[in-house]
Order: structure tokens, then C-alpha cells, then sequence
């Protein structure tokens, strides 16, 4: 009876614990006051040198052969026309030829400078079913439809029209502003290295790099009704793993079960159902709790209780396909390569695995890993552990996931005061991003990278990323733009 009553005890000291830590769960303010556009506001002109580059079809292909280089030939003197005050005041390096790295010269270059960047290549069309041209930017039901348009050429031109609205007024930054943009983002090119290597050999050690990544998201999870600016402050490693299996071969009328077909197809799926113990990172924490702060009662008493809840959150979270790779890594099955006949069983069978790192291991982990299941399906096939074999694909980069940003001091707090100024309505979280992006290459030179782009991503848009149909709101552009002049006008309250 006393063991009972003090499991009694124990339950309802719990319960007022967690009830009262779900109470005391407040959304986080910024620390200053919200900084704006200072009345600006975007108009038709700013719509309309968006819609001129994004008819720029400034495709990047992984093989350099297939590269159709008129597009970016036509890249900077296009720019030059459309942001005159920019290109006179900045000083331009070119970096690969089609990279751009350009500096605004502050009041005070001894600050640590600010480096904002964007990528102005963009994927392939082919073999996409589109409505409108993917390349004639055309306006319908109040949108614009093109590639880029949400991958990444809004970045850019919000930066552009920052820099060319403020040089008109103007203005002169505090510190010293950089912009980097990179010609091949998308195929994981080395002109961001090559960027970085190029400041370093300058002793550029900037205090702050924002680039691409998150978003002013809408439709989040845990009931949350208001929009949530996502900023990314880490970001998964990354790299391809070639999977074979060997069998016999022969004729396709006498098929077994360890053919190299069905053997590759046991292991890959192995690998990719068993992609490691899900970790809560402190960053995923904070971002959960800043939704949950701004959700029901019963999600705060989860998440305002991490110390409790941390190891059932981990798989209710990995039970997610937006929420799972924010706390594993994945492996993606995404190239088979077999017979080259119908009828005919191949000696050999290969597939190509997309991985992603989480930031709580490296690569040689997550490959150690997917050896393992393969090494378990040859054990329970029955045929030599060699059978299969796991390594990493040719011509494959293999990048490491990022050091974790800060998400509490001056500079995560002012990128909450410039969404505040801009988007009131909204939230500010930190969180782990998926997908890469260029500015891994920056945390070489720079503890404070943050991945965030300032525009309204709704649901459906998040899909569109890559996709046939890419499109914005007219409307949504506009406003994003404000966040730029918003990010630059109030630089002299950045105290880092």
C-alpha cells in the first residue's frame, strides 16, 4: 500500500511539473525592437526585373559538356542593365567564370563583414509537363510561373533590388556587405569553395552568412495556425552509395531466389528501412518548442517537457516523411541498373542510394551502416557475405553535414527582429535542413550560417521545388522583398 501511494505521489508530482512547464511555454520575442523596410514596398518595376532573369534560362547540367553557356554568358551584362547604382558602387570577382562574389564597401571594413548569398542556376525541365513555358515567366491567377521562381532566383533578386533601392537613398552599410552567387548550386559544384578559399586568401571572416533554406512556412505541424519563418541553422551531409549484387545469371525461365535482381532489391530495401536510432538535436528541440508555443496545450505539455518526452517525441518524429530526416539520416533509392534483356537473369545488379547525413554522425557512419544490413541480408540469404557490396559512387561528393549555427544570440536574434519588422503575423524557429545548399562551404569561414529564404512557402509550393508548375504569388515576391532592404537598412543594430 505505501509503494502505491508513493507511485501516486510520484505520478501527480510529474503532472504539475509537466503542467506547469506547458504554462510557462511563451513563444519567443525578439530581444529588440522589430526592424523594417523603413515605408519601402515593393511594386511592378521589381516584379518586372524578376520576371526578366527568370526568362534567363540559366541551367546547370552535371556534365559541363551538356552546358548551354549562352544563358549565363548573358547573366551580368542583363544585371548591369537592370541594377546600374549596384553594379557601380560593388565591386565584382568573378569565381569560375560564372560565379559572382561582389562587395558593397562599408563605413567601417575593420567590423566583421555581413555575406548575403543566392545561386542564380536552376534545374533542368526536361521530361516535365508544365502549363505555362518553364521560361517566359508568364503571370496567371495572380502568380508567376517559371523555373526559379521559388529555386533560387527570388533570393537573388530580393538581395539585387535591397542593394539598388538603398544605393538610390543613399545609403552606406555600417560593415561591409559581400554577395555571393554561386552558377552551380544545383549540381553541387565547386564554385562556393572556390568563394570561400578566395576570402579566406583576403582575410574575409564574415560575422554573419545568409542564404538560402528555409522559409516563411505556412501549413506546419502541431496545430500551428500561424506562418513560421524556418531558418536552417545546420544542414545534412551528403552522398551517393553504389549498392551491387552478384548472383549466377541465366535464363529468365528458371529463376532463384538470390538472382541479383532479388537479392539487390532485399538489400536496398534493408538498407533504407533501417536508416539508424532517431536524435532530438537541441536545435530540432528548440524549433519544436517554439511551434508548440504557439499550438494546442497538450503539444506544450510534451515539448515544454523534453526531459521526459525526449525518446517518444524521437519516433513520433521519425514516423514523419517531413519530420523523420530532421532526426536521421535517410537513404534514398533512386537508380536500378539490371539486365539489359527481358529475358535475361544478370550476373550483376546495381543501385544507386541517395544519403543523407544527420548532423549527429558522419558519412563514414551512415555508410558503416548500410554495409551492416547488407552484410545481415547475405547472412540470412545464405550466400557469402560479399555477396553484396556497399561503396561510395563514382564521381560522388561526399560532404559532411554542418556545424550547428547558434540559435540565442545577436546574430539568430536579429535575422527574428527583420521577420518581425516584415512579418509580424509570424514565428521564428531554427531548424535542421534536409536538403544542401551552398552555404555548407561558408561554415569553413564563419561560425553564424544561417539558411533562410524570405518568402511565403505554402504547403503546395514546398512541392513544386525541382517540379513541373514552379510558381510564386505575385504578391508573396513583393513582400519578400521587403525582408532584403529590411535585412541591410538595419544593419547598424546588428551588435555581433
Amino acid at each position: 500500500m505505501v509503494v502505491l501511494v508513493l507511485v501516486l505521489v510520484v505520478i501527480l508530482v510529474l503532472l504539475v511539473v509537466c503542467v506547469a512547464r506547458a504554462a510557462a511555454m511563451k513563444p519567443t520575442l525578439p530581444a529588440g525592437s522589430p526592424i523594417d523596410a523603413g515605408g519601402y514596398h515593393a511594386g511592378d518595376a521589381e516584379v518586372e526585373r524578376f520576371r526578366t532573369l527568370l526568362r534567363i534560362p540559366t541551367v546547370s547540367r552535371d556534365d559541363p559538356a551538356q552546358l548551354d553557356r549562352e544563358p549565363f554568358d548573358r547573366w551580368v551584362p542583363t544585371l548591369q542593365r537592370l541594377y546600374p547604382r549596384t553594379f557601380q558602387a560593388f565591386e565584382l570577382t568573378r569565381i569560375d567564370e560564372y560565379g559572382i562574389l561582389m562587395r558593397w564597401l562599408g563605413r567601417n571594413s575593420s567590423l566583421a563583414p555581413v555575406v548575403m548569398m543566392a545561386h542564380h542556376d536552376v534545374v533542368p525541365t526536361d521530361g516535365q509537363e508544365w502549363t505555362y513555358p518553364p521560361f517566359a515567366a508568364e503571370v496567371h491567377d495572380g502568380q508567376i510561373w517559371a523555373r526559379g521562381t521559388l529555386d533560387n532566383k527570388l533570393c537573388f533578386c530580393g538581395c539585387m533590388e535591397a542593394f539598388e533601392h538603398l544605393l538610390a537613398e543613399g545609403y552606406v552599410p555600417p560593415r561591409d556587405i559581400w554577395f555571393f552567387s554561386s552558377c552551380c548550386e544545383e549540381t553541387s559544384g565547386p564554385t562556393a569553395d572556390h568563394a570561400v578559399v578566395w576570402l579566406r586568401e583576403h582575410n574575409v571572416h564574415p560575422c554573419m552568412v545568409l542564404d538560402e533554406g528555409g522559409a516563411v512556412a505556412t501549413g506546419v505541424p502541431l496545430g500551428v495556425t500561424s506562418p513560421m519563418a524556418m531558418v536552417g541553422v545546420s544542414e545534412k551531409g551528403h552522398v551517393d552509395v553504389t549498392v551491387t549484387a552478384h548472383g549466377t545469371g541465366g535464363h529468365a525461365s528458371a529463376p532463384s531466389y538470390n538472382d541479383a535482381t532479388r537479392l539487390l532489391a532485399r538489400a536496398t530495401e534493408r538498407i533504407c528501412a533501417h536508416p539508424g536510432k532517431p536524435q532530438v538535436a537541441d536545435a530540432v528541440t528548440a524549433m519544436l518548442q517554439e511551434l508548440a508555443a504557439r499550438g494546442s496545450f497538450a503539444y506544450r505539455i510534451i515539448f515544454a517537457n523534453m526531459w521526459l518526452f525526449r525518446p517518444l517525441v524521437g519516433r513520433i518524429l521519425a514516423a514523419g516523411t517531413e519530420t523523420g530526416p530532421m532526426v536521421r539520416s535517410t537513404y534514398a533509392l533512386t537508380q536500378l541498373a539490371g539486365s539489359p534483356a527481358r529475358n535475361v537473369l544478370p550476373p550483376e545488379a546495381a543501385a544507386n542510394l541517395n544519403v543523407r547525413v544527420a548532423p549527429f554522425e558522419d558519412v563514414n557512419a551512415a555508410l558503416a551502416r548500410a554495409r551492416a544490413q547488407a552484410a545481415e541480408e547475405c547472412r540470412e540469404s545464405g550466400v557469402a557475405a560479399d555477396a553484396v557490396s556497399v561503396d561510395i559512387a563514382e564521381n560522388s561528393l561526399v560532404n559532411e553535414p554542418s556545424p550547428f549555427s547558434p540559435h540565442d544570440d545577436a546574430q539568430f536574434d536579429y535575422i527574428r527582429r527583420c521577420v518581425a519588422g516584415v512579418y509580424p503575423e509570424a514565428g521564428v524557429c531554427p531548424y535542421v535542413q534536409t536538403s544542401c545548399s551552398d552555404s555548407r562551404s561558408f561554415t569553413k569561414i564563419c561560425d553564424h550560417v544561417y539558411r533562410f529564404a524570405a518568402f511565403i512557402y505554402t504547403p503546395t509550393a514546398r512541392t513544386l521545388i525541382h517540379s513541373a508548375n514552379e510558381r510564386i504569388p505575385v504578391d508573396d515576391y513583393k513582400r519578400g522583398v521587403e525582408f532584403y532592404v529590411a535585412f541591410v537598412r538595419g544593419l547598424d543594430q546588428l551588435k555581433a
